[in-house]
């Protein structure tokens, strides 16, 4: 098992805008604190002691952030943000060879979700919740317990599993992440690579277990401020 988590939170939130003008939406506050606060404070609680998160957009407040709360992690920088897949291969000197975790900046999850991903075999790992509007999401096309295919925003549909955004990841990934192909929207995407992986046979599907908060968008924001101040067992 690892130790090691990637945080992905150097985008510009701009479905948050305006609020995102101000603050990276990592640390637009809910429930009174951070939303990056909960989501470190959930990593902790999980088993996770070495923590990455790469930034990019205002990265320095969430430098600032880090010392004031006293949670350590190190800061990976995205320097320009060319996508999920560029990002996570900023991380490679972070892995250092290693299996390693990945969460979305701006998902929530329960400790139990975020310690289950954590398996100790060759495999890399993809989390799935069922969903009852799938064509919002990248939807999971599974056999056999194993990955086939990660077909995003179907205008047909394919199924009710969708990927959360949180992965085991395998230093496999590093390698085809340096050989996939800008996207039409011009990002390098993950889950181009996920998918050629999972083409080898090498990807599973987890089932999440427990809850799963995307904070997103602007409506999320009361969704997961009420979740949180009624849960708080995150």
């Amino acid at each position: 098992m690892t130790g090691k988590i990637v945080i992905l939170a150097a985008g510009k939130g701009t479905r948050m805008r305006p609020i995102t003008e101000e603050v990276p939406k990592a640390l637009i506050e809910v429930a009174g604190k951070p939303f990056l606060h909960w989501l470190l404070r959930t990593i902790q609680k999980a088993g996770y002691d070495d923590i990455g998160i790469v930034v990019g957009y205002k990265k320095e407040m969430i430098s600032e952030f880090l010392e004031e709360e006293g949670f350590e992690a190190t800061l990976i920088e995205q320097k320009e943000q060319k996508g999920t897949g560029h990002a996570v291969f900023q991380a490679e000197d972070f892995a250092g060879g290693k299996d390693f975790v990945v969460v979305m900046g701006d998902n929530l999850y329960s400790r139990c979700d975020l310690s289950g991903i954590n398996k100790d075999d060759s495999y890399c790992y993809v989390a799935g919740y069922e969903h009852d509007d799938p064509s919002r999401f990248g939807v999971l096309v599974v056999e056999e317990g194993k990955l086939v295919r990660i077909h995003e925003k179907p205008k047909e549909f394919v199924g009710r599993l969708i990927n959360t955004g949180l992965y085991k990841f395998t230093s496999e990934i590093f390698e085809v992440l340096k050989n996939i192909k800008l996207s039409e929207r011009g990002e390098y995407e993950l889950t181009d690579a996920i998918n050629i992986l999972a083409e080898q046979g090498k990807v599973k599907v987890l089932r999440l277990a427990d809850f799963w908060k995307d904070f997103g968008k602007i409506d999320d924001i009361e969704e997961v401020n009420n979740f949180l101040e009624g849960k708080c067992a995150v």
